[in-house]
């Protein structure tokens, strides 16, 4: 994932675009000591030309590619599934447990950047690393501060980074990469031993939303047609990639799951469920066609109004029906610690409790010296 800045550079820019461009710019063996040494080498600077997309069913793309949109409803949704994911996990901006005040952090798919930005202020020493394939014409990518840098990257293509990271984060990316096991290896080969990758997806083609009051309801038809586009196009849908197996596969340990149900809608009685569902039911309801309309109308299945007709549809089910979840997954998995790391951790501990003990047997002598 060779990284560009996401802003241009000032020469040869458009003045008008001044304004919005502005910023500064391995092995995967156990016991090898030099494991994921792969940071930026990338200075190649992005016209802003290149950053203006492409226009399909009236949706604005980053490509002619990735099946999500990248414009202003879009950012709009995944500003709301960012405070959703706030919520769920009690205000907590990761489960992975970060013990450095120094962490180099890698934000995959960053969209807007939400998450890349809080975790830049909860961890002011970090090193923050935001990159996705496009830019949100108003997110917070063209903001320029000291400890995140915003890149343009595919995450798909050959990671070049020169330093490992202590977290590799993802979040709704179910759809994006055709082999997630691939992904998976280059996050293992570029994190240090013992870094974590975190996994979070709630995708709907994936059957993760539920509605008990109708067996065959078009929240199931929606799932099935965006499934079997997405299997045509060769970029699964199936969240197979959140299976503790999938991890365990590229060679992560101690992978961890934590799952939770989300009401859509106002129908729970507590009212920290209903504030959840009420903004579950915004980004689902913003999120439809978003999800929807390049992977059906690609397919050659579905025309664009039959697209949106069904859309429509899974939109008044979501308003009229009651008590609809979805289904939220994260996952984590750790990177095993290599023999010399272990070996200097023990030593590390071991000093720390001669410093301990030697502290009190300093302190006692002192009176006795006194006392003579």
């Amino acid at each position: 994932m060779d990284g560009k800045p996401i802003q241009p550079s000032d020469e040869g820019a458009d003045p008008s675009h001044a304004d919005m461009a502005r910023t500064d710019s391995p092995d995967p063996e156990e016991d090898s000591d030099s494991d994921g040494e792969a940071s930026i080498k990338s200075t190649r600077s992005c016209s802003w030309q290149n950053l203006g997309g492409t226009m399909e069913n009236g949706r604005r793309y980053c490509d002619g590619t990735y099946f999500m949109p990248n414009d202003e409803p879009e950012l709009t949704r995944l500003n709301i599934v960012h405070q959703i994911y706030l919520m769920m996990l009690d205000g907590r901006l990761t489960t992975a447990p970060l013990t450095m005040e120094e962490p180099r952090i890698l934000d995959v798919g960053t969209g807007p950047g939400d998450w890349a930005i809080e975790m830049s202020a909860e961890y002011p020493r970090a090193s923050v690393i935001a990159s996705d394939i496009g830019v949100f014409d108003s997110g917070l990518g063209h903001l320029s501060l000291p400890n995140v840098d915003f890149q343009l990257a595919d995450a798909q293509s050959e990671w070049t980074y020169h330093e490992p990271f202590d977290l590799v984060h993802m979040r709704g990316l179910s759809g994006a990469f055709q082999d997630w096991h691939a992904i998976y290896r280059q996050a293992f080969t570029h994190l240090k031993p013992g870094g974590y990758l975190e996994v979070a997806d709630a995708d709907p083609a994936g059957d993760t939303m539920t509605n008990p009051d109708a067996d065959e309801s078009y929240i199931r038809i929606f799932a099935a047609a965006m499934r079997s586009a997405a299997e045509s196009a060769g970029y699964p849908r199936d969240l197979l990639h959140l299976q503790t197996s999938a991890l365990s596969a590229a060679g992560f340990v101690d992978v961890r799951v934590l799952e939770r149900f989300i009401p859509i809608g106002l129908w729970p009685d507590d009212l920290h469920e209903k504030s959840l569902g009420k903004m579950a039911l915004i980004a689902a309801l913003e999120g439809l066609e978003a999800f929807a309309l390049r992977p059906l109308t690609r397919s050659g299945c579905w025309s664009l109004d039959a697209a949106r007709d069904l859309c429509e549809k899974v939109k008044g089910e979501f308003l009229t029906a009651d008590r609809i979840t979805a289904r939220v997954r994260v996952v984590t998995g750790r990177k095993p610690v290599s023999y010399s790391q272990r070996r200097e951790e023990v030593l590390a501990r071991a000093m720390r409790k001669v410093r301990m003990y030697d502290g009190p047997a300093e302190s006692e002598s002192e009176p006795k010296s006194n006392s003579d």
